[in-house]
């Protein structure tokens, strides 16, 4: 290659280029245990799973799940899907997750979480519990014909709840979310 000095020279300029161009910001998550996900960074679920100890090489850990619960680590993370089709999604899970502002956002828990199940407590009364929320979001499940990867929110605190199966929620995120994912999801938008 060094024989080649314009070949180089195009490579460099694409590497500029891609850096210049990328969405990760590198920048790590304040969280009480050892985490490699970076905030806004994009992941995939079995990256989700790996982070939080549930997948491994043997195993790939659950599957087809919005809420992933890590006991080991105190820490849940939830999985959202802004822009749901009913082509993709079931009835019973159309839930109406969307963002209020870059720091609310509007979740329903699992249809099949009430308030006073351990997964409900653990949820609403995270903070009391010990318990750490990490929000994952995404603005469609596919793109391109493939799964979408969910854009890493940060952690987040619960402000309000309601209702059962689901539980109605707003939280908090510690970061706001990217400008472009809100506009891209609001209600009304």
């Amino acid at each position: 290659m060094s024989e080649n000095p314009e070949f180089l020279d195009d490579v460099v300029e694409v590497l500029d280029w891609a850096d210049s161009e990328s969405r990760i910001t590198g920048a790590p998550v304040n969280v009480p245990f050892s985490c490699p996900l970076e905030l806004h960074a994009n992941y995939g679920n079995n990256d989700i799973k790996a982070a939080l100890g549930l997948a491994t090489f043997e195993t790939a850990g659950q599957t087809g799940v919005g809420l992933l619960h890590s006991p080991e680590r105190k820490a849940y993370a939830v999985l959202i899907t802004f822009q749901k089709t009913e082509r993709e999604f079931s009835p019973t899970t159309m839930y109406a997750d969307y963002p209020i502002s870059r720091e609310l956002l509007h979740w329903e828990s699992p249809s099949n979480t009430a308030q006073a199940h351990e997964t409900g407590q653990n949820l609403t009364l995270h903070r009391q519990r010990g318990y750490t929320i990490l929000l994952f979001a995404r603005s469609n499940k596919r793109m391109d014909g493939r799964s979408a990867p969910f854009t890493f929110l940060g952690p987040a605190e619960v402000v309000e709840f309601q209702k059962e199966r689901p539980i109605q929620m707003i939280w908090r995120l510690n970061h706001p979310m990217p400008a472009a994912m809100f506009e891209e999801n609001r209600r009304g938008g």
